[in-house]
């Protein structure tokens, strides 16, 4: 994944984390930060939803013989 990807949501991170960190009630965004925001998080749940249908399913197979302890 691309640093520039994931950038606008880091920012909007730190944003929200020095707004609660002096104790702000209300934070404002324009609206183009917002978009970014929202295109980021569209891309990086679209990889995701991708990532899951692509991947194969992982069946681990267990055998169980019974073991054959001895006294």
């Amino acid at each position: 994944m691309k640093q520039d990807e994931t950038l606008h949501i880091k920012n909007f991170i730190e944003a929200i984390n020095r707004a609660d960190n002096s104790r702000q009630k209300e934070m404002k965004f324009d609206i183009e930060t917002i978009k970014r925001v929202r295109n980021a998080l569209n891309m990086l749940l679209l990889r995701l939803v991708d990532k899951q249908i692509n991947t194969p399913n992982q069946v681990q197979e267990i055998e169980l013989t019974g073991g054959g302890f001895k006294e």
